[in-house]
């Protein structure tokens, strides 16, 4: 090229050719080659060669160190992510089309590739006659993996912020060496998670504890949307009478406070929360990772600043309404109650939970119900226990197996003092609405 572009010059000098000739050959402009023409006329010993050839440029990605920070630290976290984490922890900031080069040069695929990108990559690798053992196992990798192409339709938001809710859990690999349950609740109007919880399985408890943060957080929503886990919904079987089944504890908590409950075993039914748990397992575990997360209080712990996080980077807040409808904790606190129907034995005592209760009014005086009466046994999350017999609530105490304090011998030892114990009142929610559902229906627990 440096030939032809000193032979094309002398050409122009010698008026053999014109400089819009030369301008076409070299794909320059007139302006570069009258600068051409300039410098030879000056120096006729001039090569032409631009100063910067050879030299580094000042801002140059390496790209062996950012390979080497990838396959070291980050394995495994998605471009984007990838990029973020550089930007955040290193003080790099790079582009992503940069870090898919660089992937391409080491033959490597990001977990979220497309299938045109992997065809790709398995078409080069299966070229090469000699492979490296990284080359094998990327080849290996892509080869074994199953080619599922599914469509989703895209669905419209809802208009308004608390107007629709999907609630749904995500059994994986979150932090440690065992796997547990993730329990969120996403808007899908904005795609906030307003609540999230991990428990060891999904549970019921796991999804009280993401109804309460929405509760106290946002308020009421209209609807909540979920899968047809016993916990929302069930039916039995071969029961003709479809308007006998069984109502769940959360489908109590619902009509309680007027949140309508709708349940599907399609996960298109709540795409939202589906797709989000794709972002939360591409990023989550690296996060509790760098955290030093390993137990499930710590974890629980960590999602309350991190989903405000995740909010900020991901919702679609502006200009949309919300149609939250606020309550109070107390409303919360006795809303979101598990109900359990028990006898009552020859001792006067109730079994609940491996554990044996009496049953007290307010002023700590044991209150005697005939044996073999059955009685409503209502749990708060706090762990608060009362029972609910011929529309009167009692407190529940555990009665121990041993006095702690002998009245007789331990004299010099403080006794506990008895407090006055608080028992709503009696146009409590609890009669208006509980006792009366519980005598329609039985309630699963």
């Amino acid at each position: 090229m440096d030939e032809k572009k000193l032979e094309f010059m002398k050409m122009v000098i010698n008026g053999e050719k014109s400089i819009a000739w030369a301008a076409a050959k070299l794909n320059r402009s007139e302006k570069t080659i009258r600068r051409y023409r300039k410098e030879l006329l000056e120096n006729p010993e001039a090569t032409l060669v631009h100063k910067n050839r050879g030299r580094e440029p000042v801002n140059k990605t390496d790209h062996e160190l950012i390979w080497h920070l990838y396959s070291s630290k980050y394995y495994g976290m998605n471009i984007s992510f990838f990029c973020e984490k550089l930007e955040e922890n290193e003080n790099i900031k790079i582009s992503e089309g940069l870090v898919r080069l660089i992937f391409k040069e080491h033959d490597e695929f990001s977990v979220k590739a497309w299938h045109k990108t992997k065809n790709e990559l398995r078409k080069r690798l299966r070229e090469l006659k000699r492979l490296t053992k990284q080359q094998k196992e990327v080849l290996i990798q892509l080869e074994a993996e199953p080619y599922v192409r599914t469509t989703h339709p895209t669905q419209p938001r809802s208009k308004y912020f608390g107007e629709e809710l999907q609630m749904d859990a995500s059994i994986h690999l979150w932090f440690g060496t065992r796997k547990c349950a993730l329990h969120t609740a996403i808007d899908d109007a904005t795609g906030i998670i307003v609540g999230a919880w991990f428990d060891v399985q999904e549970t019921r408890n796991g999804y009280y504890q993401v109804t309460r943060q929405f509760l106290t957080k946002y308020g009421l929503p209209v609807l909540i949307k979920t899968d047809k886990r016993t916990v929302f919904e069930y039916k039995k079987k071969n029961d003709k009478d479809m308007a006998e089944d069984t109502m769940t504890q959360y489908e109590h908590v619902c009509q309680t406070l007027g949140i309508e409950l709708q349940c599907s075993s399609v996960p298109q039914f709540k795409p939202r929360v589906e797709r989000s748990y794709g972002t939360l397992q591409g990023r989550l575990p690296f996060e509790l990772k760098d955290a030093g997360v390993a137990t499930m209080e710590e974890a629980n712990a960590f999602l309350e600043k991190y989903i405000e996080k995740f909010n900020q980077q991901f919702a679609i807040c502006e200009g949309i309404k919300s149609v939250w409808v606020e309550v109070s904790k107390e409303q919360v606190d006795y809303a979101l109650v598990t109900i359990a129907k028990r006898t009552v034995d020859s001792g006067n005592g109730i079994k609940l939970n491996n554990n044996y209760y009496g049953t007290f009014d307010s002023y700590g005086t044991q209150i005697f119900i005939k044996p073999r009466t059955k009685v409503s046994v209502i749990t708060m999350m706090d762990g608060s226990v009362y029972a609910m017999h011929e529309d009167r609530l009692l407190v529940l105490d555990i009665i121990p197996d041993r006095q702690k304090i002998s009245e007789q011998i331990d004299f010099d030892m403080d006794k506990p003092v008895i407090r006055k114990k608080y028992i709503p009142p009696y146009e409590h929610i609890w009669r208006i609405t509980n006792s009366n559902l519980f005598r329609k229906k039985a309630l699963i627990f």
